[in-house]
């Protein structure tokens, strides 16, 4: 059963990259297991593959992508050569101010720094800095003082915290020091003894980062906590 649910879901997310015309040509594999789907291929910006995962995450029935998309680069493109495509494309970007805004690469690895008013304006600098030839992967070191906090009710005096509360009210803490670029809030919840984490990031490094802290703080409690809901999807658009 498990086999032909999955051969039906790749064939759908399949069908899904197929009928975006900047996707099409390139012919990305897909495959899935459980609910897991992976993508393989080579594509030519690191845009498309952010798309791709973008479109396949939004098929029903996908619960995580696995995106082993590879960009290509003709010849030996060097960081200095990333760097002028990188400011080229900020620069033509009309919701970027590269006077606020800059990418810096290493080994493809772009790194973009600078401070911006709304995450409108953070995702648009990730996405225009994806568009340039040789950009291997996006880490977001933009501030723009993200929105985070808990969605537990207000404790009444003299009433003490759970520990699963005591641990969302620790990740709560942790997130608010987290100066990366959110697409839009987090929120942090407890559910019948579950921290519950929802909302959207810019990058798989901010999505990482977030899973991080919160595993590292959820491992103190042991089985207090009975576990995570994780719940954080990859926003690109």
């Amino acid at each position: 059963m498990h086999r032909n649910n999955d051969e039906h879901l790749a064939l759908r997310v399949q069908a899904s990259l197929t009928e975006d015309p900047g996707l099409e040509p390139y012919g990305i594999k897909v495959s899935s297991r459980r609910g897991i789907v992976r993508l393989e291929g080579i594509v030519d910006v690191f845009a498309e593959k952010m798309r791709a995962q973008e479109i396949a995450a939004g098929v029903s029935g996908v619960t995580d992508i696995e995106n082993d998309l590879t960009v290509s680069t003709d010849g030996r493109i060097t960081d200095g050569d990333v760097n002028f495509e990188v400011a080229e494309e900020l620069r033509l970007d009309p919701n970027v101010d590269i006077s606020k805004v800059y990418g810096e690469s290493k080994k493809g690895v772009v790194h973009i720094h600078g401070e911006v008013d709304t995450p409108h304006h953070a995702k648009a600098a990730i996405w225009a800095a994806a568009k340039a030839r040789g950009v291997k992967d996006i880490v977001s070191h933009i501030t723009d003082t993200p929105d985070i906090y808990v969605d537990t009710k207000p404790t009444a005096p003299g009433v003490e915290l759970t520990m699963p509360e005591r641990a969302a009210r620790e990740l709560m803490d942790s997130l608010l020091q987290y100066q990366a670029s959110l697409p839009r809030p987090i929120t942090v919840s407890v559910k019948d003894g579950t921290i519950m984490i929802e909302g959207e990031v810019a990058t798989h490094d901010q999505k990482r980062a977030i899973e991080k802290k919160a595993h590292g703080i959820i491992r103190r409690y042991g089985r207090q906590v009975r576990g995570i809901d994780n719940r954080i999807t990859l926003d690109t658009r």
